[in-house]
């Protein structure tokens, strides 16, 4: 048996980007034994992917002490390959056969995929994940679902919510968007960021904030009909999911984290991350929204091109 060890992200975006890899080595090395590292919340999708045989979830601690507990769960272990997509140093340690260790690209702005899988592998590898069987009951199967994930995890690239309202009271007069309906989605901690678009009372409107497990939305994903949201991990999990993903742009770098596939669509306004976040004051712990100039109906106009 040859093990592999990969080193994950603890991001839930950068880790499905990297998920090719998991496939990657299951078919490199026929007789192999996938172990898996990555943050609390990729493990509750990446626990039901056929593809890992151990999965060590990465709960960050005070004073870096993470990282003495993942050395000792994996130290005393021969390895056949051990893939670092972290940088660390502690892969350094390990013994193993072959070591690789994910070195950031500063000489060309390209999209994640490519410059994580072709460092590692030197060719281009897609996300990929398969899923075990689980018991979901998707109460809105059989309905023409748009999905809408109106938060993320910095504000400044959080659309106003009040443009995500606009946005579905426009869309859904559409005659492509008749008897659609509109499913809010997002983790629970995040409610508090959209009180107003909840508030509202429309009937094509659902909140399912918190309502389902990370696996449950890649599966739900896969039912529905559109996603539109911010540059989020759910943003990457609904083109993971194959279904047709729109992407809203504002600070972080279309070149790098558009979503991956074919059935998506980026959208931004006419300021690039540089006239956002340029100036040399610019502080990263700002709350405000930096998406104010992305527009309501040059949105609109996008997706009904796109959606066909």
């Amino acid at each position: 048996m040859k093990r592999v060890l990969i080193i994950s992200s603890n991001r839930l975006g950068d880790a499905i980007l990297s998920s090719g890899l998991n496939n990657y080595f299951k078919e490199k090395y026929k007789d192999s034994q996938i172990t898996f590292v990555c943050g609390e919340i990729p493990y509750d999708l990446f626990r039901y992917c056929k593809n890992i045989d151990t999965i060590v979830p990465f709960k960050k601690r005070r004073y870096s002490f993470h990282w003495l507990i993942l050395f000792i769960k994996i130290f005393f272990k021969s390895w056949e390959e051990v893939i670092d997509l972290r940088g660390s140093i502690i892969s350094f340690f390990l013994f193993t056969k072959k070591r690789k260790i994910f070195r950031k690209n500063k000489q060309r702005s390209i999209h994640k995929v490519e410059e994580i899988t072709t460092n590692i592998t030197g060719k281009l590898v897609e996300p990929k994940i398969n899923i075990l069987k689980i018991n979901f009951k998707n109460k809105f199967r059989g309905k023409k679902v748009v999905c809408i994930c109106p938060t993320a995890n910095w504000a400044p690239k959080i659309w106003p919510e009040e443009n995500f309202h606009e946005l579905i009271k426009k869309i859904s007069i559409k005659s492509k968007f008749k008897n659609h309906i509109f499913v809010l989605i997002g983790p629970k901690s995040e409610e508090y960021k959209i009180k107003g678009l909840l508030s509202l009372k429309d009937k094509k409107i659902f909140n399912m904030f918190g309502k389902f497990s990370l696996v449950e939305i890649f599966l739900f994903l896969k039912e529905c009909k559109l996603f539109i949201g911010n540059d989020s991990g759910l943003m990457h999990l609904a083109a993971l999911a194959n279904v047709r993903t729109v992407g809203l742009f504002g600070p972080s770098s279309i070149e790098k984290y558009h979503p991956w596939g074919k059935k998506t669509l980026h959208i931004s306004g006419d300021k690039s991350p540089d006239d956002l976040m340029g100036h040399k004051n610019f502080d990263f712990k700002q709350e405000d929204c930096l998406m104010e100039d992305l527009k309501v109906d040059y949105v609109l106009k996008k997706i009904i091109k796109f959606y066909r």
